[in-house]
């Protein structure tokens, strides 16, 4: 372990312990309500920010408010490095601030409060300020190397292409979590949205060229693709089941978190801490929707069933 990470890796591997892990996740996820899904809650890292009498909505953004939290302190103990590991990973929630201003702008104004980045912000700072379609483009691009957008369409897919691009340049360890995410989205598109508009910002997504594109079925596509990138989709038979392909993505990602962890390596011990936070999260998410829909949902619908 370098000097200047031992702290860094340290609280890495301690925010671990606040996860809830599969075991409770399963009796929020099987709990009759969402008021019992949220008292299950009650005593963990989660449980902090999640309150009574929230909706489903609310209290979801509350599970991703406490992702993002450890995020910040974990960045706060690292070394600049991890720190720009952190930064290009967190940047789900800068994506996530600009989808609820396109969605704002394009509705009735209103949008929830934005993700507190702190410093892990790198383009909403200049973003924050911009109330149209043309002033969010332009103000992301030289952050993320935005590829060219004239529409919410083009500009929320590519906003997921440059984030894509960044982790993969900030983590190589991730390089197949960002290739098989990069073919879900391809999928998405082609084959459940029906849309060929935005091959010009696809493209630029690793690993997905012109003939991955013209694929029209899934098994087309599954070929087309790289094997580092057409694992996730290997389960499925049909693009209504692309969920399942989503759940056994995060399958994947928990079980080559849970490897790197065991490396000496400190980049790749802050990748797997903040991947495994992540697939936490997601996990606790999808559980507070089962006990929404009164807990019919079990432990393979909210997590894929890997513990």
């Amino acid at each position: 372990m370098k000097p200047a990470w031992t702290a860094g890796v340290t609280r890495a591997r301690l925010l671990l312990n606040r996860a809830i892990g599969p075991g409770l996740a399963s009796t929020v996820a099987a709990s009759p309500s969402l008021a019992d899904g949220v008292a299950a809650l009650a005593g963990s890292a989660y449980g902090e920010r999640v309150r009574a009498g929230e909706d489903l909505a609310a209290a979801q953004r509350s599970v991703a408010d406490t992702l993002l939290w450890h995020l910040r302190i974990l960045a706060g103990w690292l070394p600049a490095g991890g720190g720009a590991l952190v930064r290009a990973l967190a940047g789900w929630f800068e994506l996530a601030n600009i989808d609820a201003r396109m969605a704002a702008l394009a509705s009735d104004g209103r949008e929830p409060p934005p993700f507190v980045l702190g410093t892990l912000a790198t383009a909403w700072r200049a973003v924050e300020p911009a109330h149209t379609i043309e002033e969010l483009a332009g103000a992301v691009g030289a952050a993320w190397a935005l590829p060219a957008a004239g529409s919410p369409a083009e500009l929320a897919i590519g906003l997921r292409v440059a984030w894509a691009r960044r982790v993969q340049d900030s983590a190589p360890d991730a390089a197949e979590w960002v290739a098989g995410a990069g073919a879900l989205l391809v999928a998405r598109e082609l084959l459940v949205a029906h849309s060929h508009d935005h091959q010009a910002q696809l493209l630029l997504y690793p690993g997905i060229d012109e003939r991955v594109l013209a694929a029209r079925t899934l098994a087309e596509l599954r070929s087309a693709l790289a094997p580092r990138a057409r694992w996730s989709l290997a389960t499925v038979s049909e693009p209504a089941e692309l969920w399942r392909a989503e759940l056994g993505w995060w399958d994947r990602v928990q079980d080559d978190a849970n490897a790197l962890l065991r490396h000496i390596d400190d980049e790749a011990a802050v990748l797997a801490a903040v991947a495994l936070l992540a697939v936490d999260a997601q996990r606790t998410v999808r559980a507070l929707q089962s006990a929404a829909q009164g807990g019919g949902y079990g432990l393979t619908e909210v997590s894929g069933g890997v513990g």
